[in-house]
């Protein structure tokens, strides 16, 4: 059972340990794809692409990944596949997460030059130390280094327009969330006659809510800025923890949910294939059904035509999207089964 800690709670051999991964991912090629792409920038890919997928006999493009109740599986088995990616390339290594609510440790240990670089305040601009810049100094390259890198860099067609250099600038709005707030989203449980508690849950993890003032997902996207601002923001790798830490907070509500409920599994604490959404009447889209595969998880994209992303980065995935077997929501709900756990810090 691979064990995911809170990023502050990382040894100092773990924490470089993780950096090695990421960077040897960065410059490993992508299999099949066009020169210069690594397997790194083919997991970026994928997340622009998922944003617009129209699937076989139907002419409406989904979002497979946002915007409804399968943003939470999707991301699970989306993360589950990048750390496999790392421990290919360091054996051992787990995703850590951003404790959001402990935010001076985060500023002390996390967002540092020893470990995932420092934050950028106000226009996005590069970041300036640690091992994330295009360039690292020599005298500056760490022991593991790899001697066949000089740096961090964003692939061209990954850019979002900020250029090849990773690029931080806080767009402002609340930050940090409370720990209490944060655990009452892990407790949240809003019942209705018709519909089932995930839904507000989900809503409120992704994109918070007005009458809900705690930060969440889409807040802390907006505080790191630049290229995590974006359609493509796993280009900084921050993305990873960030998202191990909504994995988490959704671990712990479902956790919630199976202890008040004795008997359940995790499959009913999903909601049913065809409830409606109390939050728009109608029922959720392909893909985030609990029965649904999920893309690029569907086994033969033959019939799934990608919208959301320019060819050049279609061709970044196409190996890897047609290597893949079915994935249904309904397949990552128990999140144990897929072979981690999270340390509580």
């Amino acid at each position: 059972m691979d064990g995911r800690k809170s990023a502050i709670d990382l040894t100092n051999d773990e924490r470089d340990r993780f950096l090695e991964a990421i960077i040897r991912l960065k410059h490993i090629p992508a299999p099949d794809a066009p020169s210069g792409v690594s397997v790194y920038d083919m997991f970026v890919a994928l997340h622009g692409a998922v944003m617009g997928v129209v699937p076989p006999g139907d002419n409406e493009p989904v979002n497979y990944g946002h915007w409804n109740i399968g943003f939470c599986p999707w991301h699970r088995q989306y993360l589950r596949q990048f750390e496999l990616a790392l421990q290919e390339q360091v054996d051992g290594v787990t995703l850590p997460y951003w404790d959001w609510t402990d935010h001076p440790d985060a500023i002390n240990f996390l967002f540092t030059p020893e470990f995932l670089s420092s934050l950028n305040t106000g226009f996005p601009r590069p970041v300036a130390d640690g091992v994330l810049r295009e360039a690292v100094p020599v005298g500056e390259r760490p022991a593991w280094w790899l001697s066949s890198a000089s740096g961090f860099s964003i692939y061209g067609a990954l850019g979002d327009g900020l250029g090849l250099q990773l690029t931080r600038g806080t767009a402002g709005g609340t930050w940090p969330p409370s720990a209490s707030a944060i655990g009452d989203l892990e407790r949240l449980v809003v019942d209705g006659p018709d519909f089932h508690p995930l839904w507000v849950f989900w809503m409120v993890l992704e994109q918070g809510h007005p009458n809900l003032t705690t930060a969440t997902h889409n807040a802390g996207h907006n505080f790191i800025g630049g290229h995590m601002g974006r359609g493509f923001s796993p280009n900084d790798p921050i993305f990873w923890l960030h998202h191990a830490n909504v994995d988490r907070i959704w671990a712990n509500w479902q956790d919630n949910r199976l202890q008040a409920n004795p008997g359940s599994s995790a499959i009913d604490h999903w909601p049913p294939p065809d409830e409606l959404s109390p939050l728009t009447g109608e029922p959720a889209p392909l893909g985030h059904r609990r029965d649904d595969p999920m893309w690029p998880w569907v086994d033969d994209d033959t019939g799934y035509q990608v919208v959301s992303v320019s060819d050049e980065v279609l061709q970044m995935f196409t190996a890897f999207v047609t290597a893949q077997g079915v994935v249904r929501v309904s397949d990552v709900l128990d999140y144990t089964a897929l072979g981690y756990a999270y340390a509580q810090g």
